[in-house]
């Protein structure tokens, strides 16, 4: 009867790994060079599929991920632009890429460049991850969050919108009909050639809500500083960039704390300075990195260590969180000058000669010497 029952589990299991067979063996990856090989693979996509480039594709209208299904665009270093000649919008969607309706779409090693709207759009319960994403000269704005979600892994924003207007990097939006409210989750770094507005939100008064989470090993952060606007922020808790203000949008996110600044002192009435995020500790790696002896004229001298006092009597714990401003002093030693190496090229000249004159007398005395006892 155990015999059976053992059969029967197996048979169970084997029936089951069977069935999730097929599930993993449809992930396929794919290599497209042509626009009509692209729009083709990107429509009939299913889960886990990836869809390299292997040439630069203009598109003659967009192009949209939809139903509950992930899928990887990877650029590979290629361009997908639009083409101008024969670019259709889509009603009123102008944007290269978008993804909606629980679909998710990541990108990777790609350009996104001279949309007739936006490069990239996460749209009502859609989900866009960029990693190695650059968007550029795209009339309208870089990326659109318009009740969708966006997860930047690497992004870097050049110049976007046209004709004179303001820049605009990530627009912030609902839109008519849109249920989602917009979310960024930052996992990485995000950079813009362009100050202004690389975060923006629209003035529609569809938008009353807006998402924000840091995952733990992000390098860049968005924050919400006491004015209502949406920070960016580097691994020093710098500020990089400011989003426009807007008011009766609930941002929901962690606040911003301006730093606390850290005074090294070092000798000859010289120091410098570190912004450091409250709670947080000050490496001993950023505070050598922060000190640059040359350009203090100091260059004769060597950090020998960091100690809380002038009297350098204790040393200070880098493990401590700093909590306010706080000073500590950088031991400097002055650099010895090294000992001059030993001559160690073979004489030759006046001593050699008499060195070697001494030696042959005292041979050939040695010499006599032996020969007399042999007389005698």
């Amino acid at each position: 009867m155990k015999k059976t029952n053992k059969i029967i589990l197996f048979l169970i299991v084997l029936a089951i790994a069977l069935m999730l067979i097929p599930n993993f063996s449809k992930a396929t990856t794919y290599t497209v060079n042509t626009v009509e090989d692209f729009v083709d693979k990107v429509s009939s996509a299913e889960t886990g599929d990836t869809i390299n480039l292997g040439a630069n594709i203009a598109l003659s209208s967009p192009i949209e991920v939809t139903g509950e299904k992930s899928i990887t665009i990877n650029g590979n270093g290629h361009t997908i632009s639009r083409n101008t000649e024969t670019w259709q919008n889509n009603v009123n969607n102008g944007t290269l890429l978008t993804v909606g309706e629980d679909a998710t779409l990541t990108l990777s090693n790609l350009n996104l460049r001279g949309a007739a709207k936006y490069g990239a759009q996460a749209y009502n319960g859609g989900k866009l991850i960029l990693n190695g994403v650059t968007v550029a000269d795209c009339e309208y704005g870089g990326i659109l969050v318009n009740g969708g979600t966006l997860e930047i892994i690497d992004l870097t924003l050049y110049r976007n919108r046209n004709n004179g207007d303001a820049n605009n990097g990530i627009e912030i939006g609902k839109g008519q009909d849109v249920t989602g409210t917009p979310k960024i989750v930052m996992n990485g770094s995000l950079e813009s050639t362009v100050d202004e507005n690389v975060i923006y939100f629209d003035n529609d008064d569809e938008l009353t809500g807006f998402e924000i989470e840091n995952t733990p090993n992000t390098q860049d952060k968005l924050l919400v500083n006491d004015n209502g606007q949406v920070v960016v922020t580097d691994e020093y808790n710098n500020i990089l960039y400011e989003s426009n203000q807007v008011e009766g949008i609930d941002i929901e996110g962690n606040e911003y704390h301006e730093n606390v600044i850290v005074t090294i002192n070092l000798s000859n009435d010289k120091s410098v300075q570190i912004g450091v995020e409250p709670g947080t500790a000050l490496t001993r790696e950023r505070a050598m990195a922060a000190i640059n002896l040359e350009a203090l004229g100091l260059n004769n001298y060597q950090i020998a260590g960091f100690y809380t006092t002038a009297e350098y009597t204790t040393e200070f714990n880098f493990e401590t969180p700093i909590t306010g401003s706080t000073t500590i002093y950088a031991k400097l030693d002055p650099i010895k000058s090294p000992e001059p190496p030993k001559d160690e090229t073979p004489k030759t000249g006046v001593n050699d000669i008499l060195e070697i004159a001494i030696s042959l007398l005292v041979v050939s005395s040695l010499a006599a010497f032996i020969l007399r006892k042999k007389e005698i």
